[in-house]
């Protein structure tokens, strides 16, 4: 067995293994770094090779897993993101399911279009949902639209043209007229994205894929020629949202399917565990800095689905942003060490707001002012201040005291450890309501699962 390396990005530590011939295991971690998650990367596997006595050159293999497509969604940091559609179909973002989420509450708000209606653009062009061909495309109005696109500040396309995934001919031509039009575009097709039917998910699924191209792009690609500079010969390769693997060169091309990469791998791996216990039947748990993952393990195999939603609005269905691939079925809530506290209404509350790595929750004296979960834990006693993260951070217990007395327990007239066993407890809650989503919602007793 050869030297190999795995490493994951999350929205607020990054953790690092390096797996020995003999099957000998080194860890490391740190904190994620912003804006550039791949500093991070670099500093903690060179500290890990060294620590290990190994050298780049003699590592054979290397896994991805991160957040960074997900998170380039949810926070919108993309610009520039331009949508060409069949003539009449302008507003099938807009428009959606025409369902409501929650049926009873008025005052529900619809996932915002990823892309604005000034850079959606209409082509004349038909194809028939038998794959027949109404009217073909009108070459000059595809030129101008795409020339429209451009001086309004286009620098990616997403093509979805109607019924495509029977007949694509159209949009491979669109794609010519492009390469032709302006060359410096990045386009993506959405036969080649997501071929199956109904309009809403495909043209969401292509738009993200899009949304999120340029910066999964610049990302893996110096990440690359970083290793590359280190001597490492092999290939980088990604974990994909559906549990699988792929070169980066592939996720470069699709990177809607790395969106729940990191997540993903960790549901595979609570498996494996499950595995090793003996116990087939599970809920996968997963609490980062962020967030916190579950996943439905049944018969030593997560639960999978093509119709993914990315950033639902509490966990309800229809409330995010649709899209056809291959995933492994995760529910994800603003739950995680990181999550900040506050009173709010006479009550307290936490997430789904968080500290991240920068500042940070207040115990890790990174300039950080709000009480986190971390905080409240540290307070409780559940943390070891001198050994926190292998020992590599030490932790500030005035500190995270006296934020949460300021912020907390003062305005709600409660005392410190009253408040932080209400931090902790909330939080506790909320994660006991997300089993639900994945076990009794699923139609499975949680007391017949493992955890």
């Amino acid at each position: 067995m050869p030297y190999r390396i795995g490493f994951d990005v999350g929205g607020t530590f990054t953790d690092f293994v390096l797996q020995t011939p003999s099957g000998e295991l080194h860890t490391g971690k740190r904190l994620t770094t912003y804006p550039d998650p791949s500093e991070a990367c670099l500093a903690g596997l060179d500290d890990l090779v060294a620590r290990a006595g190994v050298g780049w050159a003699d590592v054979a293999q290397a896994v991805h897993g991160t957040t960074l497509g997900s998170n380039v969604v949810i926070e919108r940091k993309a610009r520039g993101v331009g949508l060409l559609t069949t003539r009449g179909f302008r507003d099938v973002l807009v428009i959606g399911r025409e369902k409501r989420y929650q049926v009873y509450d008025l005052q529900i708000e619809k996932p915002a279009p990823l892309v604005p209606r000034r850079l959606i653009g209409e082509v004349t062009e038909r194809v028939l949902a038998d794959g027949s061909v109404r009217t073909a495309p009108d070459e000059a109005d595809a030129r101008r639209a795409v020339r429209e696109l451009v001086a309004r500040g286009a620098t990616t396309l997403a093509v979805c043209f109607l019924h495509a995934y029977l007949n694509p001919a159209h949009e491979r031509r669109m794609a010519e007229i492009v390469a032709e039009t302006a060359p410096h575009l990045a386009v993506t097709l959405s036969h080649e994205v997501s071929p199956t039917f109904r309009e809403y998910e495909r043209t969401s699924t292509t738009v993200v894929n899009a949304y999120v191209m340029s910066a999964v792009r610049a990302y893996l690609r110096g990440l690359q020629s970083a290793l590359r500079a280190r001597r490492y010969g092999g290939r980088l390769f990604v974990m994909q949202s559906s549990g699988g693997v792929a070169t980066a060169e592939a996720m470069e091309r699709y990177p809607v399917c790395m969106i729940e990469s990191g997540p993903a791998a960790g549901a595979l791996m609570a498996a494996a565990y499950g595995e090793l216990t003996g116990h087939r039947d599970l809920i996968a748990f997963d609490m980062g800095g962020t967030t916190a993952k579950l996943a439905l393990i049944e018969g030593g195999r997560p639960d999978t689905t093509t119709a993914f939603e990315l950033h639902r609005v509490g966990n309800a269905p229809g409330s995010g942003l649709p899209m056809n691939i291959q995933a492994i079925d995760l529910v994800e809530i603003g739950a995680g060490g990181g999550s900040i506290a506050r009173a709010a209404l006479g009550v307290i509350a936490v997430g789904p707001e968080s500290a991240s790595s920068t500042p940070g929750p207040v115990c890790y004296g990174r300039g950080g002012v709000e009480p986190t979960v971390t905080d409240a834990n540290l307070v409780l006693g559940y943390l070891n201040p001198e050994y926190f993260a292998g020992g590599a951070m030490r932790l500030l217990t005035g500190a995270a005291a006296r934020a949460i007395e300021e912020r907390v327990a003062r305005p709600l007239r409660l005392g410190l450890e009253e408040a932080a066993w209400g931090i902790h407890a909330i939080v506790n809650t909320n994660m006991e309501l997300a089993t639900r989503v994945v076990s009794i919602e699923r139609g499975r007793d949680p007391r017949d699962l493992a955890l």
